[in-house]
């Protein structure tokens, strides 16, 4: 059982220790990469509207993080990016679970009509996620992310209302 709620200022501690691991961080943008992550930075994060967090759990146990950025009411987009911190429950299809739920969210409660992530070439886990929740690759941007001193594509992918079980929720 994979749940999401909103991520509360009680939880900040924990998911800043999950993004401060360099094995999840270096997967991220830029501005998370190879930084500890603080309470006091999530707090800034979950203050903007542009931004939505939500702990992910599995069976009760906080596990991970699932988060809007980029949230776009005008042009009806977001972009959709996640971590597992429990990497003891990896391979269990919890993050696409949590995606799932994100973008249902995204196209019902929002009303979004496109979302989209993407991925560090390399990062097949992550790739897993998207497709096992319905994304498609949409394109990539080349070297346009700085890993471990060498240049890497970034790889989007995206989904609409119309690609999946959302339609009947806009109804």
């Amino acid at each position: 059982m994979v749940s999401i709620e909103p991520l509360l200022p009680e939880q900040f501690e924990l998911v800043a220790e999950w993004l401060s691991k360099p094995e999840i961080n270096q997967w991220l943008t830029a501005e998370w990469r190879n930084r500890m992550v603080d309470a006091l930075f999530l707090a800034m994060v979950t203050r903007n509207r542009r931004n939505r967090l939500f702990l992910t759990r599995h069976h009760g146990q906080a596990c991970g993080l699932a988060g809007l950025a980029d949230i776009d009411l005008t042009d009806k987009t977001a972009m959709v990016w996640y971590i597992l911190g429990e990497q003891s429950l990896s391979g269990r299809g919890i993050m696409s679970e949590a995606v799932m739920q994100l973008t249902e969210l995204c196209f019902g409660e929002l009303r979004l009509e496109s979302v989209y992530a993407w991925i560090i070439d390399g990062n097949a886990a992550s790739r897993r996620v998207l497709e096992k929740a319905g994304f498609h690759e949409a394109g990539r941007i080349r070297r346009a992310a700085s890993i471990g001193g060498r240049q890497v594509d970034r790889i989007y992918f995206d989904v609409l209302p119309d690609d999946r079980r959302f339609t009947a929720e806009r109804s």
